[in-house]
């Protein structure tokens, strides 16, 4: 069993905008400073025209995962995904709630996500063989934003001048947020592969049968 790692993170964050569109004015501050375990991550809205932020996610880079069970994917303890100080409230969090033990992404949705506000939670980062990760460590790993202007920021964690043990994320492209299949779309295309199957077994039967 580790014992608490004590080292200060200050979750806080910093979205630069770089190589984007003229038009999008969309901005998030991410900073993951120090020990990935004992303090809280934190994203702040800081958009300029009334964008507020409508979806957010990060996916580790190889070996790293969310330790979110005891025993589990990590090697000691763990922090389980859990919102900090109401800030799930204060920005409409709609989820999700919990996080699978050892998944290398989340992803999170609002609604009520509005300029100069945060969203804080706990979660814990371990790889298969090593307990304490630093802001650092996870260099490279993969972060988008989406805003409510109809565009998405991507880019990547990368290293804070002068601060050995951090990574920032900063915002490198600006594209249209993907599309997300209405629940009637999806009932189309599970039926119409559905259909499609039955024919080919169909038209199996008639060939094996002659």
């Amino acid at each position: 069993m580790r014992t608490l790692k004590a080292t200060a993170l200050a979750a806080a964050t910093a979205f630069a905008l770089s190589s984007v569109p003229a038009n999008a004015t969309g901005s998030l501050f991410f900073i993951i400073d120090g020990d990935t375990f004992s303090q809280p991550y934190s994203i702040t809205n800081n958009s300029d025209a009334g964008e507020t932020v409508v979806g957010f996610g990060i996916t580790l880079i190889a070996p790293f995962g969310f330790d979110t069970v005891n025993g589990g994917f990590g090697i000691d303890n763990s922090t389980a995904f859990a919102p900090v100080g109401g800030t799930d409230v204060t920005t409409g969090y709609t989820g999700p709630g919990v996080f699978a033990d050892g998944a290398t992404s989340i992803a999170f949705t609002f609604n009520d996500f509005d300029a100069g506000e945060s969203f804080i939670w706990n979660i814990d980062v371990d790889s298969p063989s090593t307990a304490t990760i630093f802001g650092n460590e996870l260099i490279g790993s993969a972060v988008y934003v989406d805003f409510s202007n109809g565009l998405r920021g991507s880019g990547f964690l990368e290293a804070v001048p002068g601060n050995d043990d951090a990574a920032q994320f900063v915002i490198r492209v600006f594209s249209p947020t993907p599309a997300i299949p209405e629940p009637a779309t999806w009932g189309m295309m599970i039926a119409g592969l559905g259909a499609a199957g039955y024919a080919m077994r169909r038209a199996r039967a008639k060939v094996a049968f002659a």
